[in-house]
């Protein structure tokens, strides 16, 4: 998107602007923007909250945003914590530290390395290397694959007397075309090829063409379709 409008968004203290179009807004301090907002560039590096919803080319959040609207951008990067109280449709997100949406989430390429509390996802793609407890409870793209991190606790962090953290992916619903699972917790799992690795617990699963399952995962039924 492009919208050459002259006009930005520069915050660096605590203050409320107004939204409108805009060719990027940028928060470093503590900021409001009433109104919806559409901005080529969206970058939070401090703490803001969107009262109305936000269109963006980009949106970049290394801080703590809300936006109580919907987020609609091409690409999404969270390194902070971002949360949406409507719904997100993006082409590509990349997921470091938190995301919440509490309505629909559609993104085409989604790869997480972080924490996800989405109420219904769908989208092309999902890789999810699952870091502490993620929630979905209706997730549906072509491919997904979800799996524990093969680095574990990092050498400092296993001298520290830490809680221990379950990386572990827990949903309702999950459908796709290739299916690839560690560590996840599903009543129902439907798929064409799909791959129940170590660590799942799985109420049922269907599928299509092909299915495998490790001997350290649990599946309480199993059937073929189609």
């Amino acid at each position: 998107m492009k919208n050459d409008t002259g006009k930005e968004i520069r915050l660096a203290g605590i203050g409320t602007v107004e939204g409108g179009k805009v060719d990027r807004a940028i928060i470093d301090g503590m900021g409001k923007v009433t109104g919806d907002l559409e901005s080529e560039k969206v970058i939070v590096n401090g703490q803001a909250t969107f009262k109305g919803s936000v269109l963006a080319g980009r949106a970049e959040i290394n801080g703590l945003a809300g936006i109580e609207g919907g987020l609609r951008t091409e690409t999404c990067r969270v390194e902070g914590k971002l949360t949406v109280e409507e719904s997100l449709d993006a082409e590509e997100a990349k997921v470091n530290g938190s995301l919440t949406v509490h309505g629909p989430c559609r993104i085409g390429r989604l790869l997480s390395h972080g924490k996800l509390q989405l109420d219904a996802l769908s989208g092309d793609e999902a890789r999810l290397e699952l870091r502490g407890s993620s929630s979905v409870r209706e997730l549906s793209v072509r491919y997904l694959e979800a799996s524990a991190p093969s680095d574990g606790l990092l050498g400092w962090q296993k001298l520290l007397p830490l809680p221990v953290v379950q990386n572990r992916l827990l949903a309702q619903t999950i459908e796709g075309e290739d299916i690839v699972l560690e560590d996840t917790t599903a009543s129902l799992v439907r798929g064409a090829r799909v791959r129940i690795g170590p660590g799942c617990e799985i109420g049922r699963v269907e599928y299509t063409e092909r299915f495998e399952r490790h001997a350290d995962a649990r599946v309480d039924s199993e059937a073929r379709i189609g």
